[in-house]
């Protein structure tokens, strides 16, 4: 079935494709309404910021603006009335200048606010651009997405005689200043597309690391308060570069540690390629974690891995954060094996070590097939909570 990955689909009129090519080529959420007010064009941002399942993003091609809501699902996409007049206060007249009722087009475009449409005098002067701004209702959910309000820019636009040929629509989330988005901006994009694969919840396999910073406490009392957080500020930092470099996905951070996933989808369907990361990652961040923090008070890092094969992975979007989580068993009993770790350690269960294939076992330096485990249970200095949760599984040190 095609998708918002087949976008877009271009504008037949030479000037408006060359601004949904330039408008694709730089990202942004922009949509293009021709002469007689149809949609001819929704950028890759725009569809997946709207949210627009793989039928329904081919609907809105020719049909109005009025109209094409009706396509989709009216219940999840509801602007406020006071938001709702006033966009219809400002457009009308401005739309009925280059549409009016004796047009064969007319009703079709205006569909149920025809009779409405009709009553409106047409706009004297229709300005180059004009500014709107959407209001949705509360707590409106369109899909898996948690919309907010939208800034909008409709700017007129003509051919080089001076003839109307469209409206380009260029969309913002309400409120949000460009000096936030350049901030944003210095994410790593491949995992931003990572997480956008799995927004949609869904069972998937996956290599689980999580990590911790060993004897925190103590640290914490040892440095100024300056001093530590920037070591946790390091931390996290070499943490999350360590995971994201290796085709991971980082997961919650909880204070003085953090958590990712290695999925297998993102390895072409490896499950090797996904546990070779997952090892290659929890390497670099303990080797890493040698150079943080002052000489006399030395950074170790525990790192515990292990393999989840029905994880439901998928992302979790709220007013106050973004981010994929993963929830089932093998979640729990990574931690747990992470919480045995000690001294600076990796643990790493059978079920992880046992998916490399041998060339990933070469390149990894280890050989699945010599490993001796132990049970969580009988490692020295298990927990109570980790021989409670995962005492039966095998791990071992690599």
């Amino acid at each position: 079935m095609s998708g918002p990955e087949d976008l877009p689909i271009l504008p037949e009129h030479p000037e408006l494709r060359e601004i949904a090519l330039a408008s694709e080529s730089a990202g942004i959420a922009v949509e293009i309404w021709d002469s007689d007010l149809r949609t001819v064009f929704f950028s890759t941002e725009s569809a997946r910021n709207m949210g627009l399942t793989d039928d329904e993003w081919r609907t809105v091609y020719g049909v109005s603006v009025f109209n094409r809501i009706l396509r989709t699902d009216t219940d999840a996409f509801q602007t406020i009335e006071e938001s709702d007049i006033a966009w219809r206060r400002q457009n009308l007249p401005i739309l009925r200048r280059y549409l009016g009722p004796d047009d064969p087009a007319f009703e079709e475009i205006f569909g149920e606010l025809g009779p409405i449409a009709a009553e409106v005098e047409p706009a004297d002067y229709v300005p180059r651009a004009w500014y709107d701004r959407v209001q949705l209702a509360p707590d409106i959910r369109f899909r898996k997405y948690v919309l907010g309000d939208s800034d909008m820019i409709q700017t007129r636009i003509s051919d080089d005689s001076g003839s109307f040929i469209g409206i380009v629509v260029q969309y913002k989330v309400a409120g949000l200043p460009q000096s936030l988005l350049q901030r944003l901006g210095r994410g790593d994009p491949r995992l931003f597309e990572r997480m956008e694969r799995v927004s949609e919840p869904a069972r998937r396999s996956a290599a689980i690391l999580f990590a911790d910073l060993e004897a925190s406490g103590s640290l914490s009392r040892r440095l100024s308060s300056r001093g530590y957080f920037d070591l946790i500020r390091d931390l996290t930092d070499l943490i999350d570069s360590s995971v994201v470099s290796r085709d991971g996905i980082v997961g919650k951070h909880a204070g003085d540690g953090g958590s990712a996933l290695f999925v297998t989808e993102d390895f072409v369907g490896s499950e090797s390629g996904a546990a070779r990361a997952a090892i290659d990652a929890a390497r670099t961040i303990r080797d890493g974690a040698r150079s943080l923090g002052p000489e006399e008070l030395p950074a170790r890092i525990n790192v515990g891995l292990h393999w989840g094969a029905t994880l439901m992975i998928g992302q979790v979007a709220t007013t106050g954060r973004l981010e994929v989580t993963a929830l089932g068993d093998q979640m729990n009993e990574g931690a747990r094996i992470e919480a045995a770790a000690k001294d600076g350690t990796i643990l790493a269960s059978k079920d992880l070590v046992e998916r490399l294939d041998p060339a990933a076992a070469e390149a990894t330096g280890i050989d699945p097939d010599a490993i001796a485990y132990e049970p969580l249970a009988e490692i020295d200095g298990a927990g109570d909570k980790a021989i409670r949760d995962a005492g039966a599984i095998a791990v071992t040190p690599i």
